[in-house]
């Protein structure tokens, strides 16, 4: 079990969270209204000059945001993996590696809050956890079926074969399943690394690397909600 100085200090660091992402807040609120207000002085300047000018001001042209002034990532870095921003910062995705704790023993549960506590003084950054629903993934049991069905000694199991085969198919096309995904930032590679050192050393915490398809589908997922994913 946790110690208490252990768990009011796991109550403090909540707090001290909480305290940032209130001053945060703030800090949006703060930007917002200045943006407002030079917005206003902008408008006030130009019917200055147009009063000046006694022209007839021109129509105003409808604020179209282009998908590039509203999605940062720029590039996908295939040498390193991993996604960059119009920033030069990085982006990249992991999929976290599920795991039951209804079976596991007390000690094994409070070993994983104190490993992942741990993990979360140490990751100052931002991160974001993710939860998806992705296409059911069945590529590796039609490849099995494939190769049997170019086996001539299977021939009489042919149309069993076939019909397991489409069933697959059917099923990937059909279904998904919930899986969970981590996207990690960084300003620059240095700092990507270490990041990536604090992941993987946390023995309770396990990402897996998933391929580019897949992030780009994450990515796609994100960014538009309506849309289904196919693979």
């Amino acid at each position: 079990m946790l110690t208490k100085e252990e768990r009011q200090q796991l109550k403090q660091q909540d707090r001290e969270y909480q305290q940032k992402v209130k001053e945060h807040r703030e800090e949006l609120k703060q930007l917002s209204t200045e943006r407002k207000k030079q917005q206003n002085t902008k408008k006030k300047d130009l019917k200055t000059i147009h009063r000046h000018q006694k022209q007839k001001p021109p129509a105003r042209q409808p604020d179209r945001k282009k998908i590039l002034s509203v999605f940062p990532v720029r590039e996908y870095d295939r040498q390193n993996k991993f996604f960059l921003t119009d920033r030069n910062s990085i982006i990249n995705l992991f999929q976290i590696r599920g795991r039951s704790f209804y079976d596991a023993s007390d000690e094994e549960i409070e070993n994983m809050v104190y490993e992942n506590a741990k993990f979360l003084q140490k990751y100052t950054d931002d991160f974001k956890i993710i939860g998806m629903n992705y296409p059911t993934n069945t590529r590796q049991q039609q490849k099995f079926l494939l190769a049997k069905l170019k086996k001539p000694e299977l021939e009489k199991y042919q149309d069993f074969l076939q019909e397991q085969l489409e069933a697959l198919k059917a099923l990937e096309q059909t279904t998904t399943d919930r899986q969970a995904f981590l996207m990690v930032f960084a300003k620059d590679k240095r700092q990507y690394m270490e990041r990536l050192k604090l992941l993987r050393n946390n023995a309770y915490f396990h990402v897996d690397p998933i391929s580019a398809e897949k992030k780009e589908n994450i990515l796609f997922q994100l960014n538009n909600m309506n849309k289904q994913i196919k693979v």
